[in-house]
């Protein structure tokens, strides 16, 4: 154990000290997401969802002012949708039911950015761009609300991208879209705030339309 300890310490310095030479600068970074859907169905009522994100992090300064920000995360989204079949179910109305999704991503953004200089260890950076993610697990809850099913529950869990035993792809895996983020600097510090809009749609069902949204606030370490 304390070589492991010895290895992580031995790393960290090296990174930190390759920094100073180097045009890319990492660090680590954690937050809460306040995540929703674009459903595009008039009579359901998507509610946020609390979630949270960790990862790493990676600039590329071309200048003291332009950069590229990239970087890991494993964050988690979703959204709670009453009535989300209301109006487009055959032999009922699709109402009284409540539909909880639970998505798990490895996501990566790629951002155009821009440093304005406050002060002495205090910048701005407003960056924006494309980001990718890839939905690695969770779970859809389906409840009903006014009933229950034959054998006496009034809930049914799926796998949200259709691995494990009930193989039933409630969501595609792939998602694209577009980010805002801006965050301080102070020296080492980051704080940020993130919006993040999904342009493709990822309900496996022809039909329905559900598009990721989500908003961010994280906090970082840069080494």
């Amino acid at each position: 154990m304390k070589k492991v300890f010895l290895f992580a310490f031995i790393l960290l310095i090296g990174i930190n000290v390759s920094a100073q030479d180097s045009p890319f600068r990492f660090g680590v970074k954690a937050g809460m997401n306040m995540s929703n859907a674009t459903i595009e169905n008039k009579d359901a009522d998507p509610k946020f969802k609390i979630g949270y994100q960790i990862g790493v992090t990676v600039d590329y300064n071309f200048t003291q002012n332009w950069l590229i920000q990239s970087g890991l995360s494993f964050t988690t989204k979703g959204s709670k949708i009453d009535d989300f079949y209301a109006g487009q179910m055959e032999g009922g109305n699709g109402r009284g039911t409540t539909h909880t999704f639970n998505q798990q991503y490895l996501q990566l953004p790629v951002y155009a950015a821009y440093r304005v200089n406050v002060s002495d260890n205090f910048n701005i950076v407003i960056g924006a761009g494309p980001y990718m993610a890839y939905g690695i697990g969770g779970k859809v809850k389906y409840k009903l609300n006014d009933g229950t099913f034959g054998d006496g529950t009034n809930e049914r869990k799926f796998s949200t991208f259709g691995s494990g035993k009930d193989n039933l792809e409630q969501l595609k895996k792939f998602d694209f879209g577009l980010g805002l983020n801006v965050s301080a600097e102070f020296g080492k510090i980051v704080v940020g705030v993130g919006y993040e809009h999904g342009l493709l749609n990822v309900a496996a069902y022809d039909g329905m339309k559900y598009r990721n949204r989500n908003a961010a606030l994280t906090l970082g370490y840069k080494f």
